[in-house]
């Protein structure tokens, strides 16, 4: 039995020994599958890492505690509304000892009527203007203060239904009648976001998909077995995610869809290719179909692993996790693919084939992986009867215009990268729903009856060998408070003198001795401050607590926001405010400050996602360009046919900036994805391409062949694809969002590059061929080294 023969049927026999496998694995995966959870990644994971924006946020939940509040008001909610205390007290009887959800809780009024009591004893005039824009609404809307316990941050599903639960015992008010801010809030809205997701995306997705494959194919049996392949590879990425405890975050929640939408295609193509080899075989068509597309199919799965796991040089986790898991998920869907196929297709396909199909009068290849050879008496210009005669004519336009179309391309990519280079990135969470969703709403009326919703930390530090006694610490302090209060973009401040009496600044004697009093009693308040998380002592420093309120609304990014605080605590250090404040005091001041939060965090993620943008594009390309080098034996021919895979994203990015949009964190995810996934294509392209000019056509021919046998099926995967992608431009979470309209962009475009562009690159005198004594061996260079 000749070796080719022998393949064939070996790979017969593992294909039916590994359905038998698979079928006795089904109700593992199916058990794994079904147990999946849902979740975000904690604040933490989104934090940059190996950054000090991340040090320094560290140090200050090490130094004052968590700084994730969710504060819960509704529409009629005032100072003096009884319910505020109900709905204290009813989720206090909720709690479990032994599991406490909540760390803390207070209401807007007991805030207030703190400093009215002794011993501040606050006029309730002067009381409301420090609480107000953050305890307090100018409208005197109120509210409830709840700070979660770790385990409450962890369960944050079960702590968001507790407060929804206890709401609904309250008389005269109703879970749909709160209105939730903070990060709490918005890290489950993000994992509801990502279940609804899950429960109403996936399975359209995988339908259109379907629909799709069976247009494309004009066959039922085909969609049928193309389902099964492409259905258990997203069975097996979602069980392999749930068997190593991962979280379906709403990063990774397009996962499945991913692996689902590239088994479909790469299945698509081998059912191209099981039609190809039904020409000159009647028997094993599926393992001959494997053989003769396994080198392009093996290279593009490698090449889109590689571009997945270029997003491992992330500095956020979540990007990272989403990189390994979806390069592993292929890798394994791919490997599921090749074994099942042979046996599969056969089932279905092959007598529906072989009744289409009648054997072309040409002898068979003695090799699996090599094309037929044509009849020696065919003409040259009919160098293979299945050239199409529309691939006939479209060469030939190609070539007519290939110095055209190869400048128009170049030009096209020069001037998208340019734009490329000033695209802006975004992670404020306003920006991650539809305006109209109710998260976006309850954010906005919070906004304008409480106040801004959004913190940046001001750290102002006192090294104690400076020897400034707390009194002179606590006048800076106010000055600060009170030039921060002036800012237009900054609502309320709460620091250590919202909770201290007003300090004395004049000189009479009245105030000289309250002054004198207060001097004294000032370290006696230490504790309380601390207690409330103002106020932080180290060996060698003080470290006092400013929390300035901003807007989460504004148009004003997260870096322009904690900018503007920074400018108004440095005019003080300066004495650089206005004359009211300027008191008569050393100058530069004797305090340092340093600014963090979750704002600031935010926006050090922001800087952080161009950074990986960059960085996963480039370890992309440098990963996937040896790849193609391999493939065209050339350097010069790599970077050449590595043109239109850079081009889908070049020009999405570019027109992205060009048109001033914003990526978010699925832009991170699509640069790296998008370019493996553009190769698959590309490498089926030149493969064929490359055997039809060892075989002994010229350019022009074997282009023609190429698009005759490889176009059809290179659209149809396209299609497929973007079909797959479409239901997820619902999704709630506007991430998702554009990942799929990114996704759906770049693989629209790059299959121009691939059938416009490319032919024309390799058509142009920098497509030359140089054909070496093997006929087997092909070489493209420029035309000086021709």
């Amino acid at each position: 039995m000749p070796k080719s023969q022998q393949q064939v049927e070996q790979l017969h026999k593992w294909s039916r020994w590994s359905i038998l496998i698979l079928l006795c694995s089904l109700p593992a995966i199916l058990y794994a599958a079904s147990h999946i959870k849902i979740g975000s990644a904690s604040a933490h994971a989104w934090l940059p890492e190996g950054r000090p924006e991340r040090t320094r946020y560290e140090q200050f939940i090490e130094a004052f505690g968590s700084d994730q509040y969710m504060v819960v008001s509704w529409e009629g909610c005032k100072i003096n509304d009884p319910r505020l205390s109900l709905l204290k007290n009813k989720l206090l009887e909720l709690e479990d000892p032994k599991q406490p959800l909540i760390d803390s809780i207070e209401t807007s009024r007991e805030i207030f009527a703190s400093l009215l009591a002794p011993p501040l004893s606050l006029s309730a005039r002067t009381a409301f203007e420090r609480l107000q824009g953050s305890v307090v609404g100018n409208d005197g809307t109120a509210a409830l203060f709840i700070r979660f316990s770790p385990y409450g941050v962890a369960q944050q599903k079960v702590s968001i239904d507790r407060v929804r639960e206890a709401a609904d015992q309250v008389k005269g008010l109703k879970r749909s009648d709160l209105r939730m801010v903070g990060s709490i809030y918005e890290a489950f809205a993000v994992d509801e976001a990502a279940e609804n997701s899950l429960k109403r995306l996936v399975i359209p997705s995988s339908l259109l998909g379907i629909i799709l494959a069976w247009l494309c194919l004009r066959s039922v049996r085909a969609a049928v077995a193309v389902l099964i392949i492409a259905g258990l590879g997203q069975l097996i990425a979602i069980a392999i995610v749930s068997a190593t405890g991962g979280i379906f975050s709403a990063v990774l929640i397009v996962l499945p869809t991913l692996v689902f939408m590239l088994t479909l295609s790469a299945a698509v193509h081998f059912m191209n290719y099981y039609s190809d080899v039904a020409h000159w075989s009647r028997d094993r068509l599926g393992a001959r179909a494997i053989l003769l597309g396994l080198k392009p199919s093996v290279l593009a799965t490698l090449t889109t692993s590689l571009g997945m796991i270029a997003l491992a040089t992330s500095q956020l986790s979540p990007v990272r996790t989403f990189g390994l898991y979806s390069a592993t998920t292929l890798c394994i869907a791919t490997v599921v693919l090749l074994l099942v196929f042979p046996q599969l297709a056969d089932w279905f396909c092959q007598k529906q084939v072989l009744a289409k199909h009648t054997p072309l009068p040409s002898t068979p290849p003695t090799d699996p992986f090599e094309i037929p050879a044509p009849l020696p008496t065919q003409p040259l210009d009919h160098h293979s009867i299945s050239v199409a005669p529309w691939a006939t004519h479209y060469t030939r336009w190609i070539k007519h215009n290939t110095i055209t179309i190869s400048v128009a391309g170049i030009s096209l990519l020069l001037f998208s990268f340019y734009g490329l280079l000033h695209l802006k990135s975004s992670t404020k969470f306003d920006d991650m729903f539809p305006k109209g969703s109710n998260t976006v709403r309850s954010m906005a009326w919070m906004e304008n009856h409480l106040g801004p919703i959004a913190s940046v930390e001001v750290l102002v530090i006192f090294e104690k060998d400076a020897n400034v006694d707390p009194y002179r610490q606590i006048e800076w302090i106010d000055r600060i408070v009170k030039h921060l209060r002036e800012q237009p973009d900054i609502g309320g401040v709460i620091a250590a003198t919202t909770f201290l009496p007003e300090i004395p600044t004049s000189g009479t004697i009245r105030d000289v001795a309250r002054r004198s009093v207060f001097q004294n009693e000032i370290p006696k308040t230490f504790p309380m401050l601390t207690e409330k998380g103002l106020l932080s002592e180290r060996k060698t420093q003080h470290i006092w607590r400013l929390t300035t309120k901003v807007s989460a609304l504004s148009k004003l990014n997260y870096g322009e926001l904690t900018r503007k605080v920074n400018l108004a605590v440095w005019a003080v250090r300066e004495g650089k405010t206005t004359p009211n404040l300027n008191f008569s005091a050393e100058t530069p001041a004797p305090f340092t400050a340093e600014f963090t939060g979750l704002s600031p965090i935010m926006h050090d993620t922001q800087l952080a996602l161009l950074d990986d943008l960059g960085a996963s594009f480039s370890t992309a390309f440098l990963l996937i360009m040896p790849v193609m080098i391999l493939i065209a034996r050339g350097l010069r021919a790599g970077l050449l046919i590595m043109i239109p895979n850079v081009l889908p994203e070049t020009i999405v990015f570019g027109s992205m900036a060009w048109l001033g949009y914003s990526i978010d964190i699925a832009g991170i995810l699509t640069a790296s994805v998008a370019m493996g996934i553009a190769v698959n294509d590309t490498l089926h392209f030149v493969n064929w391409y490359s055997r039809r000019l060892a075989l002994g056509d010229n350019q022009e021919e074997a282009i023609a062949d190429t698009f005759s046998n490889c176009a059809k099926a290179m659209v149809h995967t396209m299609l497929i694809s973007c079909c797959s992608m479409l239901p997820f431009m619902f999704a709630e979470f506007n991430p998702t969002r554009q990942f799929a309209i990114l996704m759906i962009a770049m693989m629209s475009s790059s299959i121009l590059g691939d059938l416009v562009l490319l032919p024309a690159l390799l058509l142009s005198p920098l497509g030359r061929e140089k054909r070496s004594q093997q006929p087997t061996q092909l070489q493209l260079t420029t035309s000086a080294g021709s």
